[in-house]
């Protein structure tokens, strides 16, 4: 895994105990491994585009095509960006900081 400043390592049972709502938890598990796959966690972290949906980035391509070898191939646009904003929030904030927001916000 490409090494940031942010602790992003959030095991099973983090994700498990953390993430109520069993599709949101299934996205971002989905998602956090895609990014772990294509070492992307410092470019999520350095991110400042208006849209992960519409990005032009071969980044994003290479994450996605990652979601869908991960067994993940449901996201609406909507789903997709808010997944995308989590991981962009865990990047950025670090672990502590994410599962709190998950808490906090019921997910």
């Amino acid at each position: 895994m490409t090494e940031t400043t942010t602790n992003v390592n959030i095991s099973d049972a983090e994700f498990n105990y953390n993430v109520y709502d069993s599709n949101n938890r299934m996205m971002l598990k989905n998602a956090h491994g895609a990014i772990t796959m294509a070492e992307a966690w410092d470019w999520m972290k350095n991110f400042h585009g208006d849209s992960f949906m519409f990005s032009k980035d071969a980044m994003i391509g290479k994450i996605s095509q990652n979601m869908v070898a991960l067994g993940y191939d449901g996201h609406s646009g909507g789903s997709y960006g808010w997944t995308m904003r989590c991981m962009e929030h865990l990047a950025k904030n670090g672990k502590e900081a994410f599962l709190t927001m998950c808490v906090s916000n019921n997910l």
